[in-house]
């Protein structure tokens, strides 16, 4: 069921990249797996989606990238803090990494082409697990990406204005504009996110030395909120290069006031998790509302 206020009209046509690609001009696809990226467009049907405070915004769904890269840095953080980065709700329960510490991911993207372009988007989020009876404990960084988990974005900042209208009109996103640089190979990477001509955020990763490349599933889902109701994304994923603990990662954050509250954070002294993918497809399904927060 899509969120209230979102409306949806259902396609003749068939879920093929093609036609979710339709109005996009023709470039270089860098498909890691294509039977994978077909088999999960046709899984879906093909909608086009308003919303009712902003319905000169027609976007065709699934969303797709056929062209990206990522980059990542999983900490430790204090569990009162996690709690205060969420909605007040119950339904959303932060991922515990140890009795005492949740868990937060600040990660970058880099999408040279897909439906909605290209952009740039740096994210902070909190794995959270929806409607549990207790805070889940996933020490492994493999268990957090049990279908039962989600992320929930505390920042998503962007670089484009439509792909920012998008996110917030349909799935209230925590989307604002400015300026980004993710730069992302085998040895690691570096993002730069500046907002209103101050800088907001940087991450660097450097994989170590062994650090091995290999084929990872990146499919999650994600929550976000949206007139006091829940929502949820789902998304297929696949990617090739490294994600696990060889390596280091480095954050720094700039004056503006949206940095502060992420420069206070007590984050662990070494990364739980780090990630350099510099081959990235996703598959991006409808937004879903589950109910209120």
């Amino acid at each position: 069921m899509l969120p209230p206020g979102v409306n949806g009209r259902e396609l003749d046509e068939c879920a093929t990249l093609a036609s979710v690609m339709a109005g996009v001009p023709p470039d270089h696809d860098d498909v890691v797996d294509p039977v994978l990226l077909r088999e999960a467009l046709a899984a879906q049907p093909l909608v086009e989606l308003t919303a009712d405070d902003d319905a000169c915004q027609c976007v065709r769904y699934p969303l797709v990238a056929t062209d990206a890269a990522l980059l990542g840095g999983m900490f430790s953080i204090p569990f009162e803090q996690a709690w205060a980065l969420l909605p007040a709700t119950e339904r959303l329960v932060p991922v515990r990494a140890t009795p005492s510490r949740a868990i937060v991911s600040f990660f970058a993207s880099s999408v040279r082409r897909g439906s909605l372009g290209r952009w740039h988007e740096i994210g902070v989020a909190i794995p959270v697990a929806l409607d549990a009876d207790k805070a889940p404990t996933c020490s492994q960084p493999t268990m957090w990406r049990d279908p039962a988990i989600g992320l929930y974005a505390v920042e998503l900042p962007v670089d484009r204005e439509r792909v920012a209208r998008v996110g917030a009109a349909l799935s209230g996103l925590p989307h604002v504009v400015g300026e980004a640089d993710v730069a992302v190979d085998m040895r690691g990477g570096s993002a730069r996110f500046s907002l209103e001509h101050e800088p907001m955020a940087r991450l660097d990763v450097r994989l170590g030395r062994w650090a091995r490349q290999s084929r990872f599933d990146l499919s999650h889902q994600a929550y976000s909120l949206r007139d006091g109701r829940i929502v949820r994304r789902r998304y297929t994923g696949i990617g090739t290069g490294y994600r696990g603990r060889r390596g280091e990662a480095e954050l720094s954050f700039g004056d503006h006031r949206r940095a502060q509250r992420l420069a206070r954070l007590e984050l662990s002294r070494r990364p739980l998790e780090v990630s350099a993918l510099t081959r990235v497809n996703w598959v991006a399904a409808p937004p879903e509302d589950l109910g209120s927060a």
